[in-house]
């Protein structure tokens, strides 16, 4: 199941790099709309990380599976051994017998009833014998067959990771090139204010993608109960967390939540969250236990994972790269779901972070350990 729900993931993203190299292709007709081939770069980028992740993951299964193939291969093989030795003591037990003694098992009998469940007895146990023998060497057939199966699977999603590596290699050297020319962009004036009127649109989205799990919420928050129960996790409710949650990467915050005033263009705009300053690759990690109901890209913010929590709180991770984690995976509170970068920022590595409660954004400053 978890292997088609992947293949289907793998098509849909496909599907939206075509249409993002199409959008690349028009914008490169553009001076203006250098800004616009970054970010769908960066987002290719992206999903082209999001295909190699589900096809590591599916890696990942199908040596699980060979595994336990090759267990069940031992085990049947273990049983024809014996099977084997069975009928080799037998053999042998009957050879040492007199000839005389092998006729006593049947003249010995009492009367022509038991000697007639003497016979039946000893064909039943042969037959018996016979049958379980065919049935692990057809086992053994059947798992040597799915093993090769397997593995020219395992081959084949194994050169496909390589070949979508290299892809991404591809991107990301397009990216330095045009992040070379990004820095006459960012002293636009014009295009601070695009920048900005972006970000204030990827805010709405968050709002809009937060709102939408309201949907499945009972769906999710049974999914976390019942990962809790398996790993037997006892926690406080996420709304008792507050000055207790540790941070989500290491560093200082540089923007604060709320009201901002920008430093190039003197306007106000509204910061949604934090945004911490840190060295790039930084570990970025769960702050509580929850399940990643979104992982998207969006423009002012490049790669974002949003989890839900219990109490119906939500915590937004942005500006990061290497994602480990997939849509609908059950986290533990510290797991690394991500590393920092400047994945949609223009101020270097600042990993932006972001707390909700239903459809409120609350600061989060005052809910991390001091």
């Amino acid at each position: 199941k978890k292997i088609d729900q992947g293949k289907g993931r793998l098509k849909e993203l496909e599907k939206q790099l075509v249409s993002l190299r199409s959008e690349v292709k028009k914008y490169q007709q553009q001076e203006q709309g250098l800004l616009k081939e970054m970010d769908n770069t960066k987002r290719q980028i992206s999903l082209t990380n999001e295909k190699i992740r589900i096809q590591k993951r599916e890696l990942e299964l199908r040596k699980a599976k060979k595994r336990q193939l090759q267990r069940d291969h031992r085990g049947a093989q273990k049983k024809s051994e014996k099977l084997i030795e069975r009928y080799k003591n037998r053999v042998v037990h009957a050879y040492k017998l007199k000839p005389d003694r092998q006729l006593d098992l049947f003249i010995d009998a009492t009367s022509a009833r038991e000697f007639y469940y003497r016979v039946k007895y000893i064909s039943a146990v042969n037959e018996a014998d016979r049958k379980l023998y065919d049935e692990i060497i057809d086992n053994i057939n059947f798992i040597d067959t799915r093993n090769d199966q397997i593995d020219r699977e395992t081959r084949a999603i194994a050169k496909n990771v390589i070949d979508l590596e290299n892809e991404e290699d591809n991107f990301r050297e397009l990216r330095n090139d045009i992040e070379l020319k990004y820095s006459k962009i960012h002293a636009d004036k014009s295009l601070i204010a695009e920048q900005i009127k972006e970000k204030e649109n990827s805010i709405n989205k968050i709002q809009n993608l937060i709102n939408k799990t309201q949907k499945d919420k009972k769906a999710y928050l049974a999914r976390l109960e019942e990962e809790r129960k398996k790993r037997e996790i006892v926690s406080l409710p996420f709304g008792e967390k507050k000055g207790k949650l540790p941070w989500p990467t290491t560093g200082k915050i540089v923007s604060n939540f709320g009201k901002q005033k920008h430093p190039v263009l003197g306007t106000i705009t509204e910061n949604s969250g934090i945004d911490i300053s840190t060295a790039s690759g930084s570990a970025v990690r769960a702050v509580s236990d929850g399940v990643v109901v979104t992982i998207t890209w969006l423009r002012g913010f490049g790669n974002t994972i949003i989890v839900l929590h219990d109490d119906n709180y939500y915590t937004v991770y942005s500006h990061v790269d290497n994602i480990d984690v997939i849509q609908d995976e059950y986290v533990d509170a510290g797991q690394q779901l991500a590393t920092a970068s400047s994945n949609g920022s223009v101020n270097g590595t600042q990993m932006h972070f972001e707390l909700w409660h239903k459809q409120e954004k609350i600061d989060p400053s005052y809910w991390l350990r001091k």
